[in-house]
């Protein structure tokens, strides 16, 4: 069914696209945000959404123990629905990552404002993302490998200082900071979550480049379980820690460098500063590299054009796929702003999780298809985990805007749109 390029990333490896996926640029900006909503009873808030989406989590693991091609949440959907479902969600895949990837990238420029005003202009910003994203994408142009390194580096870089901060500023929290837990009461709770929502994705990116992987039946797996519970973990640990060291970070655009410096002094601001660049290029680096292969495992599909699927004599690289994805990337950075993205993100990534969750039934029927190898994870409790996500994601995702959903509806005409009218202009066979 699929081509495969080299067999080079590791369980390290794909942890660390996990966490890169997940820890982006919300931890740096949303605990402000909120502890505008709930004060400091927005710790429940990540606690909560991390522990909810602990079942969706477990059936993509469970998913993705039946597979070695590259794909991830479109390939499920494909095996368990059928061709014409698993387009929509490939696609939908697809549109979240550039999406997700041009809106971060757009963020960098604003933590270098912290060093120089220059950098705070549009066309600053504009230009220093295409720049970063251009290195990002010429990285993994030459190879996955070399941009799973990449990937690693800015995980052990972001992880580092967040460490610090939790670690260094645990013994400086003032507890009256926590009195009173919850000023605004728990009504904002559903809100608080579907905001720490778009700051939990990313974990299904994981099983995408399985393609190119070492024992994907097992390290995928294994790598979500890992990137899910860290982030978790550490998004509570730095939330209780920001609240700690600091009574005003309601509203406040650099929580984590305020809360630093008031708790640690001000080169700990700094290095926060340096974190979230650090941070929001990291994302980027994975984004880089997952992102392509949904359009690369369409095309092998022949829902679009068979040139996305070429491979790199040299690299092993669907480098095609890689220059088309850039070349989106780039338009939608001159054009899209941070604050447009998340409602619309967390409501189209609920068509991933939905879906993966509800094909983990038939996957576990299907499990001596001609594709699927070995026999699998297979979860406990029947059919709950796999309820329980599905659930979880629609209660989610319902505390968006119905806006969004249209937008979703109207992207996803277009996908199909596409996919219908791209023969009719191939070139035909000699």
């Amino acid at each position: 069914m699929h081509s495969e390029g080299k067999r080079t990333l590791n369980l390290f490896d794909l942890s660390c696209i996990g966490i890169n996926a997940i820890v982006g640029s919300g931890v740096f900006l949303f605990p402000g945000l909120l502890v505008g909503f709930l004060g400091p009873a927005s710790i429940v808030a990540f606690g909560l959404t991390g522990l909810l989406l602990i079942s969706v989590g477990l059936c993509y693991a469970e998913a993705s123990s039946h597979f070695q091609q590259t794909g991830g949440s479109y390939l499920y959907a494909c095996e368990a629905f059928g061709p014409g479902v698993g387009y929509g969600i490939g696609w939908m895949s697809w549109i979240t990552q550039i999406f997700s990837g041009a809106a971060v990238a757009n963020g960098i420029a604003a933590y270098l404002g912290h060093f120089n005003p220059a950098f705070s202009g549009v066309w600053a910003a504009k230009i220093v993302a295409i720049c970063v994203l251009s290195a990002l994408y010429a990285i993994n142009y030459r190879g996955v490998k070399l941009g799973a390194w990449t990937s690693d580096f800015f995980t052990a870089a972001k992880l580092i200082p967040l460490g610090f901060f939790v670690l260094l500023g645990l013994p400086h929290i003032t507890a009256a900071f926590y009195h009173p837990f919850a000023p605004h009461g728990w009504k904002p709770l559903g809100e608080a979550c579907f905001l720490a929502y778009f700051a939990f994705q990313g974990f299904e990116s994981v099983p995408v480049p399985a393609g190119e992987t070492e024992n994907p039946e097992k390290n995928i797996p294994l790598a979500i379980i890992i990137s899910l519970s860290l982030a978790a973990l550490l998004y509570m640990a730095v939330q209780a820690t920001a609240v700690g060291l600091s009574a005003h970070l309601a509203g406040s655009t650099k929580p984590l460098a305020d809360a630093a410096g008031a708790g640690l002094g001000p080169i700990w601001a700094v290095i926060m500063v340096l974190a979230a660049l650090f941070s929001t290029a990291g994302y980027n680096a994975g984004s880089a590299i997952v992102t392509p292969r949904y359009l690369f495992s369409l095309a092998e599909d022949g829902h679009l054009p068979p040139a996305l699927a070429k491979l790199h004599k040299k690299f092993q690289t669907p480098y095609v796929a890689i220059l088309a994805n850039a070349a989106a990337v780039f338009t939608l950075t001159l054009f899209l702003n941070f604050d447009k993205l998340v409602d619309f993100s967390n409501v189209v990534v609920c068509a991933q999780y939905v879906s993966t969750c509800a094909a983990v039934p038939f996957l576990r029927q299907r499990r001596h298809h001609e594709h699927h190898v070995g026999k699998g994870w297979r979860l406990p409790g029947g059919l709950l985990i796999p309820i329980a996500g599905v659930a979880t994601t629609l209660w989610l995702g319902s505390q968006g805007g119905v806006q969004q959903i249209w937008w979703s509806l109207a992207i996803l005409a277009l996908g199909y749109l596409l996919k219908a009218l791209w023969p009719k202009f191939a070139p035909k066979a000699a």
